[in-house]
């Protein structure tokens, strides 16, 4: 009588498994007859429930006793030279599927593209990290993504996910924009005037129409001087909440004066580049501040770089920065913050290179990159009271908004994967991302 091997048993097994796992994900399992290199073929379904057409070819592979090299973090496969030359033909998307029957736990590696390397496919061995290619709903997205030509959308596949936007939501205003006649007509009209009094100088104010307007009182502290004529208020509501267009671009511009003010002399404005980027200190030393999540270790919002030959001179110094606008939708205002970095020869001269130095840094950041530098910049602006001050209540920040959405991207499957950063741009983003 013929007999079952138990290799062949655990290949039975495996492409169980596998069906199993698709079928479970509302995508569709073919297998195929004819068993030469492929076992069967994963094609996606949509969301709202149609054959997208779009499908990639499998390979799979179990074991009952364990894959060559398995440890905590991964293990080896090692495949026949046949196969990896029918793959590499095939000319469409292939992926090897290795499945531990013991702990029922699998894992992928797209081989077409792996062994298109010929020192790999001269070793045949394709090398799984299991936390990376666990093959589990998670793995789909990425998976449709691989039979997708350059160019077309991605098939919208069921999923969830939370998304933390860069909209720091404003959970409130000073109660009053106080406002007065004044004989300044511009900026510095009011810091010639200041000066001449020997005041302390004061940012936070909008001048229009002949008018001065804060969100502070004007018949005390350094706005005083410039008032000439009775001071008056009304409730900031009327200027938040208005539909008028140009009553808004002037609760914005006094938002923005207002914001820069609250954070003097921590935050620097650029006039040409548009952007508030982190002051240096006196000494230029490097300055850490921390952040209020759990295991934070702190940012470095300013960093001097010093010269390889002369490690006591600064040869430039990296500022985090920003550009922030105000948004209104219905009657929730927000802050948008988009992150960036100002570089400069001695923390305070622009640097010759500072667009060069931005765009190598633009190229090498990732997703969580951006988010780290978005959740920084929340945890600064929203302040907090100390030993000796106490946090500025003209402009209240609660927290990022989170959104959730019903449908998941994972962002290696549409990102390109650039090129390994220069040791210069290694320089400028070491430890500049880390938690």
């Amino acid at each position: 009588m013929p007999k079952r091997s138990n290799q062949q048993r655990a290949g039975y097994r495996g492409e169980a498994f596998v069906s199993k796992a698709v079928f479970d994900a509302g995508h569709v399992w073919n297998d195929t007859k004819r068993d030469f290199a492929v076992d069967g073929q994963i094609e996606f379904v949509a969301v709202d429930q149609e054959v997208t057409g779009v499908a990639v070819v499998a390979q799979v592979k179990a074991t009952e006793a364990g894959f060559a090299g398995d440890n905590e973090t991964g293990f080896k496969f090692t495949c026949k030279p046949d196969h990896i030359a029918y793959w590499l033909r095939l000319g469409r998307p292939v992926v090897l599927i290795c499945v531990d029957l013991r702990i029922q736990q699998a894992w992928w590696k797209r081989v077409d593209t792996w062994f298109a390397d010929p020192e790999r496919r001269a070793r045949r061995v394709v090398e799984f990290a299991k936390a990376v290619d666990r093959f589990d709903p998670d793995a789909f997205s990425r998976l449709s993504a691989l039979g997708v030509p350059v160019g077309e959308p991605l098939p919208r596949l069921e999923g969830s996910e939370q998304l933390i936007s860069n909209l720091l939501a404003v959970e409130g205003f000073a109660p009053q924009i106080f406002e007065a006649s004044t004989l300044c007509r511009e900026r510095g009209d009011a810091w010639e005037r200041m000066r001449a009094n020997g005041s302390s100088f004061e940012s936070g104010f909008l001048l229009a129409g002949e008018r001065i307007y804060a969100m502070q009182p004007l018949d005390n502290g350094p706005l005083t001087v410039l008032c000439d004529g009775p001071v008056s208020s009304l409730p900031t509501e009327t200027w938040s909440r208005t539909e008028d267009p140009d009553l808004q671009r002037r609760f914005v511009s006094l938002l923005n004066f207002t914001l820069r003010s609250a954070h003097h002399p921590n935050l620097v404005w650029h006039p040409k580049k548009k952007i508030v980027y982190i002051q240096a200190p006196p000494d230029r030393s490097n300055r850490k501040i921390r952040g209020r999540y759990p295991r934070s270790r702190g940012r470095s919002f300013f960093k001097p770089y010093f010269g390889k030959d002369d490690e006591t001179k600064i040869s430039f110094c990296r500022h985090y920065a920003a550009s922030l606008y105000f948004r209104r939708w219905s009657d929730q205002w927000f802050l948008e913050i988009n992150p960036t970095y100002h570089f400069t020869i001695d923390g305070r001269r622009d640097s010759l290179y500072d667009a060069e130095y931005v765009s190598k840094l633009k190229r090498a950041e990732r997703n969580n990159a951006v988010y780290q530098l978005v959740r920084a910049w929340a945890d600064f602006l929203q302040g907090e009271d100390t030993l000796f001050s106490n946090r500025d209540e003209r402009i209240r920040f609660g927290q990022l908004l989170e959104i959730d959405c019903d449908a998941a991207i994972d962002e290696s499957t549409w990102i390109p994967q650039d090129p390994p950063p220069t040791s210069r741009v290694e320089g400028l983003t070491q430890g500049l991302w880390d938690l």
